[in-house]
């Protein structure tokens, strides 16, 4: 079988949401005949703000040693997609929305159709704001016909209210300070999350013929 490739795409200043992206990529990586890359979207903040924050630009340099910098096409080659944001006065960054703004050539050559999608994000506080920002990320993956996985309440396994995370995505409340680090019901939720991803994307390519619907999904307009 064809190796499914899932993309795991993040915006991360702190670190905490590159954390999180690991964890997400982790599980996606469990499945078998799955190629997990991790990348992260441009920054757009000056350079001349991170010369001036010796700490900050130590964060960033990290970063960017270890995650390449991504392009469309590594979107578009994907079978699968995780997006993971900090939550931004509310809703997810303005580096993610930058890049999704993008892609209307994507959109237009419906390059996303019926392509699997989850999110996840990051907030310095519990409530302040991370299920509306995973609601709003999955918005303009709708528009790009994308498919939202998100994790079910008995899915957790761990009883019917959840730990940790949201039936949206994978969620980290990093603290105002980004003091704290993943705990085990943190890592845990992520690693469903990308396992779901992972699965759907087998699932939706499994190029089976008995019922031939995978093949109607995954058709592109030109075929």
């Amino acid at each position: 079988m064809k190796k499914r490739k899932i993309l795991v795409l993040f915006y991360s200043l702190g670190g905490k949401t590159a954390d999180l992206a690991r964890e997400v990529a982790k599980g996606a990586a469990e499945v078998v005949d799955t190629e997990v890359i991790i990348k992260r979207v441009p920054e757009l903040i000056l350079e001349e703000v991170f010369e001036k924050n010796p700490a900050l630009k130590e964060r960033k340099e990290k970063l960017e040693k270890e995650f390449p910098e991504t392009t469309i096409d590594d979107l578009t080659s994907a079978d699968a997609v995780a997006f993971g944001t900090p939550v931004h006065f509310g809703s997810f960054a303005s580096q993610i929305k930058q890049f999704i703004d993008q892609l209307s050539p994507v959109f237009a050559g419906g390059l996303m159709v019926n392509k699997p999608a989850s999110v996840f994000c990051v907030s310095g506080s519990l409530h302040g704001g991370e299920e509306l920002t995973l609601i709003s990320l999955i918005i303009p993956l709708l528009n790009l016909g994308m498919i939202p996985v998100g994790i079910p309440y008995p899915i957790q396994g761990a009883g019917p209210e959840f730990n940790a995370g949201s039936p949206y995505g994978a969620i980290f409340v990093s603290g105002a300070k980004g003091e704290k680090e993943l705990e085990e019901d943190d890592k845990m939720i992520a690693n469903i999350l990308g396992r779901r991803l992972a699965m759907m994307a087998q699932l939706l390519n499994c190029g089976c013929e008995r019922c031939n619907v995978c093949h109607d999904l995954t058709r592109k307009k030109h075929e």
